[in-house]
């Protein structure tokens, strides 16, 4: 995991929490994914499913073919990171594997 950037934490909870719908997927914005990259580190169980999710939306959104596949490859890494316990996470790895293929699809 290596060092906790702990301004960086309580900066992303603060943005989460001042988001105006805290887990409303269809409204969330690139600050929010930001913020689960850095609380993923360090509650991989809480903030990996949510990272996963938001990283596969932005993906959804973007009309660049590279960005889609970079986040798409990110989410791929990020649901395999997913602790197997973890309610789920065997769904998001499927869904990120098909958003990376459907993002090298020609």
């Amino acid at each position: 995991m290596g060092k906790i950037d702990h301004d960086a934490v309580l900066r992303a909870r603060v943005l989460l929490l001042g988001s105006k719908q805290l887990g409303a997927w269809d409204d969330i914005s690139w600050e929010e994914v930001l913020a689960y990259r850095v609380l993923a580190e360090v509650s991989p169980r809480a903030y990996l499913p949510k990272l996963v999710d938001g990283l596969l939306l932005a993906a959804g959104r973007s009309g660049d073919r590279r960005v889609r596949l970079d986040l798409a490859t990110e989410a791929v890494a990020a649901a395999r990171r997913i602790p197997d316990d973890v309610p789920g996470g065997e769904g998001r790895l499927r869904h990120a594997l098909e958003a990376q293929r459907a993002a090298t699809a020609p």
